[in-house]
């Protein structure tokens, strides 16, 4: 896995979407912000497709991205557009490589959230516009392959709570249980290949038989959970 890209999968993974837009209220706040971030960019892939659909219409954006492997990709796919990458990754509780009080808008997707270092950031009315896999995502393939959910803390509730406590209002926030499917077996063992935090210590070896009773089902399906949350800092 090099930046963060499914498209190996296309053709052979169909996931449902939830209700809301979360690219075009992206794309809605970038255009007014002045002083923005893209928290765990990845490869820069997805504000990439941003850049273009917005045109000029933004001020300076920064990412950040905490993986090593995805950093010069992400600076190499960026720096044509001005935008600078840092080093970060607010799950290891490591400090915002940004002064106080200096950015009106952070965009964070699927990345981990550190409310206190967030709100420190932000100016006084600054907005933060995150969407998160829910900790419980997936739930069959643990139950299939064993293991305990690195994640079952990242939950709505509990993310709602802990913005509140330093200092957010809590704007909008949703959440919603879909469903993905994969073609076949084969599909489902290059995902949790992608994502291995999915199913710690997962090897085809040792999960041979529950894979050869998969391998009779077409699609196999689990069920998707998203949330979204949309605060602004007073």
């Amino acid at each position: 896995m090099s930046g963060w890209d499914f498209a190996a999968l296309d053709g052979r993974l169909d996931c449902d979407d939830p209700p809301w837009d979360f690219d075009d209220e992206v794309r809605t706040a970038l255009r007014s912000s002045q002083y923005a971030v893209d928290i765990g960019t990845g490869g820069g892939e997805r504000l990439l497709t941003h850049l273009a659909a917005i045109g000029d219409h933004h001020g300076t954006i920064i990412a950040t991205e905490g993986w090593e492997e995805n950093q010069p990709l992400a600076r190499a796919a960026l720096a044509p557009h001005g935008v600078d990458v840092l080093s970060y990754d607010p799950e290891l509780g490591e400090r915002l490589p940004l002064p106080d009080s200096t950015q009106d808008l952070l965009l964070n997707r699927h990345e981990a959230v550190d409310a206190s270092e967030f709100a420190r950031v932000l100016r006084p009315g600054g907005r933060l516009f995150t969407q998160q896999v829910d900790g419980r995502d997936g739930e069959q393939l643990r139950a299939w392959f064993g293991g305990e959910g690195l994640y079952d803390h990242v939950t709505l509730e509990n993310l709602a709570a802990a913005l509140t406590a330093a200092g957010f209002r809590i704007d909008r926030a949703d959440d919603w249980t879909g469903a993905m499917r994969f073609r076949d077996v084969g599909t489902l063992v290059e995902y949790l290949a992608m994502v291995p935090w999915d199913v710690p210590g997962f090897t085809v070896r040792e999960h041979e038989e529950q894979l050869h009773a998969l391998a009779a089902v077409r699609p196999i399906e689990v069920s998707q959970r998203r949330f979204r949350i949309i605060a602004t800092l007073l």
